[in-house]
């Protein structure tokens, strides 16, 4: 109908406006992504060239597969008992149905068109992590900024970190095949990883690894470099090796003094208007926070330590830094902070890595009570609650969330067979990349697979997006420029 008014290409210009909706918006705006949807929908039911939908999405075996993932959901719904809550998390994952039927069921974006798509996603990324680090350091306080991943302002850290890997692959691969703006690319790639780094989001920088060598090994086995593969692989796990041995040790400093903890107390009350036994910034006590910051220091816990800190040592400990080598900034101090949790953490909560380990204790009891069927759609929530009571979790209440593992979460929704074909199909998708030599495909199927080990990435709309644009984009063969 648009045709007749507009010209014979119109509906390709608006898919083309809808893909950038959703490029930009997966990184910053839910309000484009939800504009994308809606325009991307009414763009198919106006051409209404249906016979063609149907004939390319028959043709992708990949879509098909998240379109039969989407199914399951509405298949638990039989066996939930929470049916409002079921019907709820149905609506929620819209964007996995609608996302790959209007992305599959056009022809595949030109190649100067793919690469326009690209552009975009690079250069939002450049802006809105500007904008967060511009935002931390010079306006950290006017926003409540408190810990350092509190600068992703556009949205879930989490999902920014994994984007910044994806728009670190990107670049690379356009880099690798001789683009232009070499020199855009090549300092839009230095950015991401100082980015990744600093920002001390762990998704983030498991997300950069991969990128990384993924790349390298893909390289390396398209050349046939046999030797320096190996070579690669020995070195990684020589790392991987030694961050487990660093993580295995207790951050333990030597105390070089007596603890006199009423001096201490009497002597924080002085210099500070945080009051001894209250809380930090970060909900921790102010007391434990203190004592272990002057143990890093090597400082003792009385008066003289207390008063040998510096005003900016003040600020530290009363925005929540419990030891001096955090303040530094980097993934460093994030590897500190995990160390800790891991030996010294008593209690599980307000500590990411612990409560974690608890969700998935949780999550495994109810599996191993309905490991055949799950509990359903709808009763997910009710039984991960019922669940911590039961186990008289250490969680407290605020903090009884979801698996926050995907592969748990399918497996405790739908049971053995919906955990094997989650499985199945992504790795499905990666053998497929590998096929085609689609390098950022690829990379982003092991990014996908590895994060959903430690994150519900879809139980967000943002994630939901992330994950079902860039499949169904990857879900066919592509060119770029």
């Amino acid at each position: 109908m648009l045709k007749r008014y507009f010209g014979p290409q119109i509906h390709h210009r608006v898919h083309f406006f809808v893909l950038s909706l959703f490029i930009i918006g997966v990184v910053c705006s839910k309000f484009l992504m939800s504009m994308g949807l809606l325009l991307g929908v009414l763009n198919l039911l106006l051409e209404g060239n249906f016979n063609s939908y149907y004939q390319r999405l028959r043709e992708n075996p990949q879509v098909l597969f998240i379109l039969v993932f989407y199914g399951f959901h509405l298949l638990g719904l039989f066996w939930t008992s929470n049916l409002d809550y079921g019907l709820d998390d149905i609506r929620k994952k819209t964007s996995l149905l609608l996302i790959p039927i209007i992305v599959g069921a056009h022809s595949i974006p030109s190649p100067k068109r793919w690469t326009k798509l690209i552009h975009f996603f690079i250069l939002t990324l450049v802006i809105t992590a500007s904008i967060n680090l511009i935002a931390y350091h010079f306006f950290a306080e006017k926003l409540n900024l408190i810990d350092i991943r509190d600068m992703s302002l556009f949205g879930s850290h989490i999902r920014y970190g994994i984007l910044m890997g994806i728009g670190l692959a990107f670049c690379l691969e356009r880099l690798y095949q001789g683009a232009k703006y070499r020199s855009g690319f090549i300092a839009s790639a230095l950015f991401f990883l100082l980015y990744t780094f600093y920002s001390q989001v762990l998704s983030g920088v498991i997300a950069v690894v991969i990128v990384l060598g993924g790349l390298l090994f893909f390289v390396l086995w398209q050349r046939r470099q046999f030797i320096f593969l190996i070579s690669s692989v020995l070195v990684l796990i020589l790392g991987s090796t030694a961050l487990i041995y660093y993580l295995s040790q207790p951050v333990n400093y030597p105390i070089p003094c007596v603890e006199q903890y009423d001096e201490m107390e009497s002597a924080w009350n002085l210099r500070s208007t945080l009051n001894y036994d209250s809380l930090d910034k970060r909900k921790q006590p102010v007391a434990s926070t203190l004592e272990r910051y002057l143990s890093s220091k090597g400082l003792c816990a009385n008066t003289k330590g207390v008063q040998t800190l510096t005003n900016k040592d003040i600020q530290f400990i009363e925005t929540g830094f419990a030891d001096v080598h955090e303040t530094y900034g980097g993934i460093q101090a994030r590897l500190l902070d995990i160390r800790y949790q891991l030996h010294h953490a008593s209690n599980p909560s307000g500590h990411s890595i612990l409560e974690r380990i608890e969700y998935w204790k949780n999550a495994w009891a109810i599996i191993e009570n309905h490991w055949m069927l799950g509990v359903g759609t709808g009763d997910v929530e009710d039984a991960m609650q019922e669940m911590y009571n039961k186990r008289q979790s250490p969680l407290t209440p605020e903090r009884r969330l979801r698996a926050h593992n995907s592969y748990l979460t399918y497996y405790l929704t739908f049971g053995i067979l919906g955990f094997l074909f989650f499985l199945y199909f992504q790795l499905k998708f990666i053998i497929q990349q590998w096929k085609w030599q689609q390098r950022v495909g690829f990379l982003f199927g092991l990014i996908a697979l590895v994060t959903f080990l430690f994150e519900d990435t879809l139980e967000s709309q943002m994630g939901i997006t992330m994950f079902a644009f860039f499949y169904a984009v990857f879900s066919r063969k592509i060119t770029s420029k």
